[in-house]
């Protein structure tokens, strides 16, 4: 047996056309996934699927803005009738608006927040409620970051975001340990990705970044997406509740 195969399941990756969340279901297909695409744009998703399926990938997408988060539900539910129960999730969605605290507008503060922590949590309870109706075990990844234990000027609203989605993740382990529902958080540092072009192409913070890591570079999606299919797989059986942080040594240095 292969334990880090994902063949015969199925897996749900939001934020899929671009960046972290198409190498994330990139890493996902390679090791045996079938997949459902989800992001708001239904053309990016389309050239993402396509380019998926020249590796002969079973690509299903569907186009949703997440920030809809009293529509999740009914949404989801029709996802699964259409698509099937995946038996993974993968919640990479995401966004950030920076500013000082002082000066950030509460709308955008609320719309971090809605975005990244009540989508992942409405999301996460729809597939779960699924599996324990239906008795079946699952997988529940979620993008955390750097940030859910660091903090950098301007990012008041992220970094409150993706600290309460490391305890989000711990407390849904707990949740649904019993049900057989795992879930885990990787939390990427800085990652080159078209987000990111503006801070990549900014020569003194492209420095910074990497003089600060000790590995002395970005990360690549790549990077982050093979963590995922680790805690999608079997080999991660007995690991819930935990953030793993995929950052090139960051935090083990000041």
């Amino acid at each position: 047996m292969n334990h880090f195969s994902l063949t015969g399941k199925t897996a749900m990756v939001t934020g899929a056309s671009r960046g972290i969340g198409l190498g994330v279901a990139r890493a996902l297909s390679e090791s045996g996934a079938s997949l459902i695409l989800v992001a708001r744009s239904s053309e990016m998703l389309r050239q993402a699927a396509d380019d998926l399926k020249k590796a002969n990938v079973e690509v299903s997408t569907s186009s949703f803005d997440l920030l809809d988060t009293n529509g999740i539900a009914s949404w989801y539910e029709e996802c699964a009738a259409k698509f099937g129960q995946p038996d993974i999730l993968v919640n990479v969605a995401g966004m950030s608006v920076r500013g000082a605290a002082t000066d950030l507008q509460l709308s955008d503060w609320n719309k971090v927040l809605s975005l990244n922590v009540t989508s992942v949590f409405e999301l996460s309870r729809s597939f779960a409620r699924r599996l324990i109706q239906e008795k079946r075990k699952g997988k529940v990844v979620n993008i955390a970051s750097l940030m859910s234990a660091a903090a950098r000027y301007g990012t008041s609203a992220y970094t409150a975001s993706k600290g309460a989605v490391g305890q989000l993740t711990k407390a849904l382990a707990i949740d649904w340990a019993a049900n057989g529902i795992l879930v885990n958080a990787i939390a990427p540092g800085y990652v080159n990705t078209e987000l990111t072009q503006p801070l990549v192409t900014d020569s003194a913070f492209d420095e910074w970044v990497k003089k600060r890591c000790p590995l002395g570079r970005w990360a690549k999606p790549e990077d982050i997406a093979w963590p995922v299919v680790f805690l999608a797989s079997p080999a991660s059986d007995f690991i819930t509740g935990q953030i793993i942080y995929v950052d090139g040594g960051w935090l083990a240095t000041f």
